[in-house]
């Protein structure tokens, strides 16, 4: 084992602080706006904490890490893209303050109330598929984290993905968003200091000119110039730009804190502001996977092929830094280092349960019952359906995580999970808000296009990321501007929330 009895017990106490905080935050919810916007009171300062907080989590380090191994200083693109763009979506409020104005609960409801029932129906559906596929991965990497630094046997993965997930389920099925936000807080100060002293400990170990001469002699200039790396170029440049947009305005988690804000102007400082955090979200465990690339050297791991490292594990690259970490950290710092992580893992995945949850019960299941003329729910029942809605994303999780394993880099699967719904999503919100003449069925076209051209070509064709993503983004404003032109925007049955 790596850890000793004092790492344990910094783990052991952080997590039941946690989970303690979380369970205790139940009496402040009232009604459905509580459970899932919090009520709709958050402020400048705490607003940052979860959103930062809600991004950031062990899967983020993971990935991020794993890209900085592969493609060296070149991984910096998407990260500045992030980066930049959340700034200029918060500077802007360009679709964020608009949203926080409509007092929406869910990106899909928009669509309703823009377009029809029916297309927030299907939107509910693609968010959903989209999201659970994306975050299906999160429990089997986060799981490889703990075993590897921790020193726990791999064959222990199963239980220790079950726990994650049990600790999470616990808080957030009990206390939705305000359980949620109230553990943010803590959990993002904890998970600021193990980024610090992983950032120092990395640089120390391996030293920055020996990380320099790593990159430049293992990958020559395509280490440096993403626009000379093969994996990059003009298209993931373009597709990034685009996904980032769409990300920041209409991805479910980071929208449900902008609904959460107290103002569209409290909502635009949290993005502004959250943006320079997001800047070092990227780069700074890009470092710690060249760091890893640095002091375990290249060959089968760059080449994809696992390779024994530590503890008897057959590790691949995206196990390359945390590896690193079981070697370089001391007692006590790797525990505090460990429960960093493990703040960062509760705080995105309790948020993502939420998230999709929330469609599943708001924009799926109460859309349906309208549609059968059914009764509404009260405001208890549709807290008990996101309960309900909660506890089957967390069963899929498991199965996923188990059985699935992104054929290339884990970052590039997480956007084209994520694009299934946000290239259709991002053009009709756009169109919705900003061009009159969007309409019913230019939103269908969007959505189904949006959709079919990141399913499958990379799914089912294995077309190249870059690629797939791009033609997933035009595809969908194609399709919006080609159904509007067809069938213009039908008022009357917009309002109320008529099919096309």
């Amino acid at each position: 084992m790596n850890f000793t009895p004092l790492d344990w017990a910094i783990v052991g106490i952080y997590l039941l602080l946690s989970v303690t905080v979380g369970v205790l935050a139940r009496k402040y919810v009232g009604g459905v706006a509580d459970y899932l916007v919090a009520g709709r009171e958050l402020g400048t300062y705490l607003g940052i904490a979860t959103l930062a907080a809600t991004e950031i989590g062990t899967i983020t380090f993971m990935y991020n890490a794993e890209f900085g191994y592969r493609y060296g200083f070149a991984a910096f693109l998407p990260a500045l893209i992030s980066g930049v763009v959340m700034i200029v979506v918060g500077r802007t409020g360009i679709v964020i303050a608009r949203f926080r104005e409509m007092k929406l609960m869910t990106v899909p409801e928009f669509f309703e109330k823009k377009y029809s029932r029916g297309l927030r129906l299907l939107t509910g559906v693609l968010v959903a598929v989209g999201g659970i596929l994306n975050m299906g991965v999160f429990l089997k990497i986060e799981g490889e984290f703990l075993t590897i630094v921790s020193g726990i046997d791999i064959k222990y993965l199963v239980a220790v993905m079950t726990a994650i997930l049990l600790l999470e389920l616990t808080y957030t099925v009990v206390g939705g968003m305000v359980a949620v936000v109230v553990t943010d807080f803590v959990q993002y100060a904890l998970l600021s200091i193990a980024t610090i002293l992983v950032s120092i400990f990395a640089v120390y170990h391996a030293g920055w000119a020996n990380m320099v001469d790593k990159v430049a002699h293992t990958l020559g200039s395509a280490g440096f110039n993403p626009l000379e790396n093969p994996k990059f170029g003009w298209s993931f440049l373009f597709w990034q730009i685009l996904l980032w947009f769409s990300v920041h305005t209409c991805w479910q988690t980071t929208a449900m804190r902008m609904f959460s804000t107290r103002s569209p102007e409290t909502s635009k400082k949290v993005m502004t502001w959250t943006g320079f955090i997001f800047l070092g979200r990227g780069m700074l465990p890009m470092i710690w996977g060249i760091a890893a690339l640095t002091l375990f050297g290249t060959g089968p791991l760059l080449a994809g092929s696992p390779v024994p490292v530590v503890n008897g594990h057959t590790l691949a690259p995206i196990d390359a830094m945390p590896a690193m970490l079981a070697q370089i950290l001391g007692p006590g710092i790797k525990g505090i280092v460990v429960a960093g992580m493990l703040a960062a893992t509760m705080s995105v995945n309790s948020s993502y349960l939420l998230g999709w949850s929330a469609v599943i019960s708001q924009d799926i299941v109460l859309p349906l019952r309208q549609i059968m003329r059914k009764p509404p729910l009260s405001s208890r029942r549709q807290i008990f359906v996101n309960r309900l809605a909660n506890l089957f994303v967390s069963l899929f999780l498991m199965f996923w995580g188990l059985y699935y394993t992104p054929p290339g880099a884990v970052y590039l699967y997480l956007n084209i999970t994520g694009t299934i719904f946000l290239a259709g999503a991002f053009a009709c919100v756009l169109g919705g808000l900003y061009w009159k003449k969007a309409s019913t069925t230019g939103g269908y076209l969007a959505m189904i296009l949006g959709a079919t051209g990141a399913i499958f070509p990379f799914f089912f064709f294995h077309w190249s990321e870059n690629v797939t993503g791009f033609a997933a983004f035009g595809l969908a404003a194609a399709g919006l501007l080609l159904g509007s032109f067809l069938k213009p925007r039908q008022l009357a049955a917009n309002s109320a929330g008529g099919f096309p």
